[in-house]
């Protein structure tokens, strides 16, 4: 069977079943499990489908014509991003802390987004975010609760963000807060880009137990525009690989957890 006719059969299959597993895949279709994979990320660039851990689910058809409207739900389903098996590793390791029943925060980016492609499997799963392409996601389990923060619309990365937002998290707690960042090193700390994302950072650090830094290893060395917090500030950091020397001691010494 060519590539072709293999992932027309993948997608039949994924409309029959909504949700299927790569191990299933390979033994329907007589392959291994590495040219599944290969498959599931060439059906997922093209919007067919979501990548889950260990399989894949079927995105929602809707019968859209207009052009502008058909933006809009790229954006908000992730499709404008590429796949990127660094931000999907992030992602597993972060799904992974998650327990059962407590309530999280999931913050604007893209690695945030891979964060949440790793938690639509989970059940009783309660998520407090500002990331409508977050939101969207975990929509695909109807189990799950989500709860989306009020503020104003930063269009161009599909987050919320204002006073409305920082009214709408007052009196509220929650266990663990996923957060993603533009840019890391010793003298600015964490760094964003958009001044609007500072004060998101302000309010969630007030308001969680345990601050989760989400940042591929690209982002270590390369400060961006406004500081967030210095190195300390995170309570764990989640990378794809193993940092250099000093970022490694520097954390230990001031009890920062790193995981990668």
């Amino acid at each position: 069977m060519i590539k072709a006719e293999r992932q027309n059969k993948i997608t039949e299959m994924l409309q029959d079943e909504k949700k299927i597993s790569v191990k299933a895949l390979s033994k329907a279709l007589g392959v291994s499990e590495v040219t599944i994979r290969i498959d599931l990320e060439q059906l997922e660039n093209k919007g067919v489908l979501y990548r889950t851990h260990g399989g894949a689910s079927l995105v929602p058809k809707k019968e859209i014509s207009d052009k502008g409207q058909n933006q809009i739900q790229e954006m908000l389903f992730g499709e404008y991003l590429k796949y990127d098996e660094h931000k999907e590793r992030i992602g597993k390791l972060a799904a992974g802390l998650v327990q059962e029943g407590e309530w999280i925060f999931i913050g604007q980016g893209s690695t945030c987004y891979f964060v949440a492609k790793e938690l639509v499997a989970k059940d009783n799963l309660n998520v407090l975010t500002n990331n409508l392409c977050v939101a969207a996601v975990l929509a695909q389990n109807p189990k799950s609760k989500v709860v989306v923060t009020g503020g104003s619309l930063i269009h161009q990365h599909m987050f919320l963000a204002g006073d409305m937002l920082l009214r709408s998290l007052e009196n509220i707690f929650i266990s663990k807060a996923f957060m993603g960042v533009s840019g890391i090193d010793f003298k600015g700390g964490f760094t964003v880009s958009n001044d609007a994302e500072l004060r998101v950072y302000d309010r969630i650090k007030n308001i969680t137990q345990e601050l989760i830094i989400v940042a591929d290893t690209s982002k270590f060395g390369k400060p961006t525009f406004i500081s967030i917090g210095e190195l300390s500030m995170p309570d764990i950091v989640i990378t794809d690989g193993k940092l250099e020397k000093e970022y490694l001691e520097y954390f230990s010494e001031n009890r920062v957890k790193v995981l990668y």
